[in-house]
């Protein structure tokens, strides 16, 4: 595999504000750790949305003066984008990130989009009907003759014709789709068509649905573009498979966030732990990725991290990644 290329994210550290002193004392620490990028918090470390050009002109000199880039900027929203209430100005706000990530240099602007609800059995991508017609099979053969499985996603009667190897009954009531799922793909193509304007595109990040359900959303477009940051901690914490994720989103993931994760069955919950020290087999990730090919940065920092004990955590996941 090529040279693993590792970033930090930045407010995971802690004390760090956003003056240039500030900035230039931990962006120097990101470099003596052997980092080449920084995920940069656009609320909690800096306001992207509000920088000045002479701010963004400091910041860029501070980083090429340490041979550092922007891999991405992190952008958290109080709701996700399926949460109607106050929804224009969370695009906004997104989309002036965006902008912000341009003129910084960064390629991406990362967030968490909201749950994404059971796609449409309509909704199937680049397969058709009820999902024959991707195996290449006869739609009078029965899909138990062939030996397969059914496609995921199915409805009753969708399932039960792909037995019978026949088609639905095209008298049977139309299906009820979630109104999320309509809201999501809305804003999806409105954020996929602005960063090919802008320069700098929206990755939502996995965790909440499988990641089937995400990339059957984002593929819903072809003339617009979303990239996915690939969080596999988030995935095991809601307990999704991180292989049937990647496998799903296969060349949208553009940056992956080094969490892992373990489910903590005494008290009925998962939980972020560092990269390393829970169920995600990063071995077997980095070999998954490797045959897309994945070249982007492996972020390391998690939220919630203590202060005191952040740079030897970091410090030990860059080792981890590098070591494999």
């Amino acid at each position: 595999m090529a040279e693993i290329k590792i970033a930090v994210r930045l407010d995971s550290l802690g004390n760090v504000n956003p003056s240039a002193a500030s900035l230039r004392r931990v962006l120097s620490w990101v470099a003596a750790s052997g980092a080449t990028s920084v995920e940069l918090c656009g609320r909690r470390v800096l306001n992207v949305s509000e920088l000045s050009d002479t701010a963004v002109r400091t910041l860029r000199k501070i980083l090429d003066d340490l041979n550092l880039r922007i891999a991405s900027i992190r952008f958290p929203t109080r709701h996700g984008f399926d949460h109607l209430e106050n929804l224009d100005r969370r695009i906004e706000a997104t989309k002036s990130a965006m902008r912000a990530a341009y003129r910084l240099g960064a390629p991406l602007v990362v967030n968490q989009i909201g749950p994404v609800p059971r796609p449409p059995s309509s909704a199937s991508g680049n397969s058709s009907g009820s999902g024959l017609g991707s195996s290449g099979a006869d739609s009078s053969v029965s899909g138990l003759a062939l030996g397969g499985l059914p496609p995921e996603g199915l409805s009753l009667s969708e399932a039960q014709a792909w037995a019978a190897g026949t088609s639905p009954d095209a008298s049977s009531e139309p299906e009820t789709v979630d109104p999320r799922w309509n809201t999501l793909r809305e804003v999806l193509d409105d954020l996929g068509r602005f960063g090919a304007r802008t320069g700098a595109f929206f990755a939502a990040e996995t965790g909440t649905e499988p990641g089937a359900h995400l990339a059957r959303l984002i593929d819903m477009s072809s003339e617009a573009y979303i990239a996915v940051a690939l969080n596999p901690g988030q995935l095991i914490v809601n307990r999704h498979s991180v292989p049937d994720a990647v496998a799903a989103l296969k060349d949208r993931i553009r940056i992956v966030n080094a969490v892992d994760g373990v489910l903590d069955l005494s008290a009925g919950r998962g939980i972020a732990v560092p990269v390393g020290q829970g169920t995600a087999d990063f071995p077997s990730l980095l070999g998954q990725l490797e045959d897309i090919p994945y070249r982007g940065p492996f972020v390391v920092g998690r939220p919630g991290m203590a202060p005191e004990t952040a740079p030897n955590e970091i410090m030990q996941s860059i080792e981890y990644l590098r070591n494999l």
